[in-house]
């Protein structure tokens, strides 16, 4: 019977020392930031990695970690998958929030790929935020500090190039937006009918949603009334949209930045993420 041949031990750098891994062993660091050395963290920063399956590519993974969270965790909701770069390479972020012990928790979770600490492979690096409510701007900031000053010490020599989006021709969208500054989110809605029907008076008055066309021009919005003024209890279905020259403001496209997450009514919308718009609206302003 022959031997198995014995593999060279690759040289492993941690935050305080290096030393010589040997090569049948797995590297399944984990990187821990938290506030305080005992009980829950309002604020927290997860560091881990993930083998990639072969030929997988970075929105695939993307893909696989969220069906992944769906079976994992009780209530899960995505609100937002965007592009983004971490040090140059495409990267991948998910945001999103699932029921743990009565309470609601929060996260971002930003995805590269990266050469592995072997030779000839491939892992994902994640780096999630969890708090354990909604992310603050202070919070938001920090990560985002984070994320901006990571380099990487293995990126890959080819990685993959981001998804690009092509302007569609706004003569054929009947697409809505409803973008709500107070929860920092932007709604996606196939047409005006579905979100007439989907909005209600409370939206408008509690929300303060803004309602925009395809083309990202504002647009009006008249909410049935109840007989002492409108009526947050009135079902959906008690809106109705128009253009009207006297609706003054900013566009939808210098007002996205406003947004952190999107939610799109159905499967019927043709974007469903930031990016997506955000390259739409560019599109537009560059005809």
């Amino acid at each position: 019977m022959s031997e198995r041949p014995m593999q060279e031990p690759q040289q492993y750098y941690a935050n305080h020392a290096t030393f010589e891994l040997p090569a049948a062993l797995k590297d399944k660091t984990v990187h821990m930031f938290t506030l305080k050395d005992d009980g829950p963290s309002e604020f927290s920063v997860v560091i881990s990695h993930a083998d990639v399956q072969p030929e997988e590519k970075l929105e695939q993974f993307g893909e696989r970690l969220v069906a992944e969270l769906r079976r994992a965790l009780p209530r899960f909701e995505l609100k937002s998958l965007n592009d983004r770069t971490i040090d140059g390479a495409p990267a991948i972020e998910l945001a999103y929030s699932w029921r743990n012990e009565g309470n609601f928790m929060h996260q971002r979770q930003a995805i590269t790929l990266t050469q592995g600490s072997k030779p000839g492979t491939i892992v994902a690096m994640m780096i999630a935020a969890t708090c354990l409510r909604s992310f603050s701007d202070e919070w938001n900031a920090a990560f985002d500090a984070i994320l901006d000053s990571t380099k990487l010490r293995r990126p890959l020599s080819a990685a993959p190039a981001p998804r690009v989006t092509a302007a569609l021709p706004p003569p054929t969208l009947p697409t809505i937006f409803a973008l709500s500054e107070p929860r920092k989110t932007l709604h996606v809605f196939a047409n005006k009918d579905e979100a007439g029907n989907s909005s209600t008076a409370r939206n408008i008055e509690t929300d303060h949603w803004e309602f925009y066309d395809a083309n990202g021009t504002r647009l009006h919005a008249n909410a049935a009334r109840a007989s002492g003024g409108l009526s947050l209890l009135r079902p959906a279905g008690s809106v109705t949209l128009e253009r009207r020259p006297e609706v003054l403001g900013p566009n939808l496209r210098e007002r996205l930045h406003l947004a952190q997450y999107i939610q799109a009514s159905s499967a019927s919308v043709p974007f469903y993420s930031l990016t997506e718009v955000r390259a739409h609206l560019d599109g537009l302003a560059e005809r």
